[in-house]
C-alpha cells in the first residue's frame, strides 16, 4: 500500500488524504478482479458444452496409460529435483534427495498457486536451503542455475520439435528463438562467475543506489565485495553441469510424456508423437502469458488448438489436455501443498518441543539435516 505524507497547507483543497489513495487503490483492485471474473465467466459459458463432453471422454480412461502418465509426471519433479540437488552439491552443500524433492513439489505448488508466486517460491527454497546449512551464494547459485538449465534444455527440445516438424516458417523461427534462448542462457553461465565483472556491475548499482538514499557511495560494498568473493569460488565441474543439463532434460521430456501418455488414454486418434511435441512446445511457450495460475486457459488453448489442427478431434484434444492438466496440475499442486502443510506442523511440533525442553535442544539439533549427526548421511555424493 502506498503511504502519502499530508502537508497542511492554507487551501485544503489540495490536500491528499491517505483514505482517498486507500480506496482508489481498492477500486482499482474490484475492476481488475472484476474483468478477470467476468472473462473467466464467458470462458465457462463459451467452452462449457465441449468441456462436458470432454468430461465424458474421461470417464473411462485407459489404466495403463492412465499409470504411465503419473508415474512420468513424478518422474519429471523428481528430475528436477536432482537439478537442484547437483547444482547445491556443486556450491558444497548435500542434502538427501528426499528432502530435496518434498522441497521441490511444496515450491511449486507456492509458485503456480499464489500471487507472484516465482518471487515467493524463490524466497521459499532459499530460505530452506539455508536452514539445511547452505551459503547465501550456494543457495543463490542453485535458483539460478537451475533455471539457467531448465531454459536451455527446454530450448533444446523446442529446436529438436522444430526439427522433427520441418523446416516452414513457424520451424524455422522456433529453431532462431531457441538458438537465441539457449545462447543467452550459456552466457549467463559462462560469465555468472566473473568477479571482476559483477564487481563492476554491483558497485555502480550500490553507489547509485547510495545516491538516492543520501548515503555514503561505499556503503555496504564490504558486504558485496564478501558475498562476490564466496561465489567466485563455486567452480562447478564439466560433470556437474552436463548432469545437471542431462536431469533438466529430463524434467522436460518426462511432463512430454505425461501428456502422450493421456492423449493416448483418452483414445485421442491421430496424436502422433510429433504431433503432441509441437503441442507441448506451443503450451509451454505461451504458458507465462496469462495471470492464471500454471499457465491455465492459455497454455490449454494452445496445446488444444494445435493438436485439433494436426487432426485430432476437438473433444478427444480437450479431454488429452484436460486429463494431462489434472495430472501435472491438480495432483502435483496437490501433494506440494501436503508436503508444505506437513513440513510446516513438523517445524512447528519441533519449536514447541525446543521450547518446552531446553536442555534437549542442542540433542534434537543433531537430528536435522544441518546437524552433525545427520551431516554423514548427506556426505553421500550425488548421482
Amino acid at each position: 500500500m502506498t503511504t502519502v505524507a499530508v502537508v497542511p497547507t492554507i487551501t485544503s483543497d489540495h490536500v491528499v488524504e491517505p483514505g482517498k489513495v486507500a480506496s482508489h487503490s481498492h477500486t482499482g483492485r474490484r475492476i481488475v478482479y472484476g474483468v478477470l471474473g467476468a472473462i473467466l465467466v464467458v470462458e465457462i459459458a463459451v467452452f462449457a458444452p465441449l468441456l462436458l463432453r470432454a468430461m465424458s471422454a474421461l470417464s473411462g480412461p485407459d489404466p495403463r496409460w492412465l499409470a504411465l502418465a503419473v508415474g512420468a509426471e513424478l518422474g519429471s519433479m523428481g528430475a528436477f529435483a536432482r537439478v537442484q540437488r547437483r547444482m547445491l552439491s556443486a556450491g558444497g552443500a548435500r542434502v538427501p534427495i528426499c528432502h530435496m524433492a518434498a522441497l521441490t513439489y511444496a515450491a511449486n505448488a507456492v509458485s503456480v498457486t499464489l500471487p507472484g508466486g516465482v518471487a515467493l517460491s524463490s524466497g521459499y527454497v532459499f530460505r530452506r536451503l539455508r536452514s539445511w546449512g547452505a551459503t547465501v551464494p550456494a543457495a543463490g547459485f542453485t535458483i539460478l542455475a537451475s533455471g539457467v538449465l531448465s531454459t536451455f534444455a527446454f530450448a533444446l527440445l523446442a529446436v529438436t520439435c522444430a526439427v522433427l516438424a520441418g523446416h516452414g516458417g513457424i520451424g524455422s523461427l522456433l529453431v532462431i528463438g531457441a538458438v537465441i534462448v539457449a545462447a543467452g542462457a550459456l552466457a549467463l553461465a559462462h560469465r555468472r562467475l566473473q568477479p571482476d565483472l559483477i564487481a563492476r556491475v554491483a558497485a555502480r548499482s550500490l553507489s547509485r543506489a547510495n545516491r538516492i538514499r543520501h548515503r555514503a557511495p561505499d556503503a555496504g560494498l564490504a558486504s558485496i565485495e564478501h558475498f562476490i568473493e564466496e561465489l567466485s569460488a563455486i567452480k562447478p565441474r564439466g560433470r556437474d553441469w552436463l548432469a545437471g543439463l542431462g536431469f533438466a532434460g529430463m524434467n522436460w521430456v518426462a511432463d512430454l510424456i505425461c501428456l502422450i501418455a493421456c492423449c493416448q488414454a483418452v483414445g485421442a486418434r491421430g496424436s502422433s508423437l510429433v504431433l503432441v511435441l509441437v503441442a507441448y512446445v506451443a503450451g509451454m511457450s505461451t504458458s507465462g502469458l496469462t495471470l492464471l495460475p500454471g499457465g491455465l486457459g492459455v497454455a490449454d488453448a494452445a496445446m488444444i488448438f494445435a493438436l485439433t489442427q494436426g487432426g485430432v478431434s476437438t473433444v478427444s484434444a480437450t479431454a488429452g489436455v484436460l486429463l494431462y492438466r489434472l495430472i501435472s496440475f491438480a495432483l502435483v499442486v496437490t501433494l506440494g501443498w501436503l508436503v508444505w502443510a506437513g513440513t510446516w506442523f513438523a517445524e512447528r511440533r519441533r519449536e514447541l518441543h525446543n521450547a518446552a525442553h531446553p536442555s534437549g535442544t542442542v540433542a534434537a539439533k543433531g537430528q536435522n539435516v544441518t546437524g552433525e549427526t545427520s551431516r554423514r548421511e548427506v556426505a553421500r555424493p550425488a548421482r
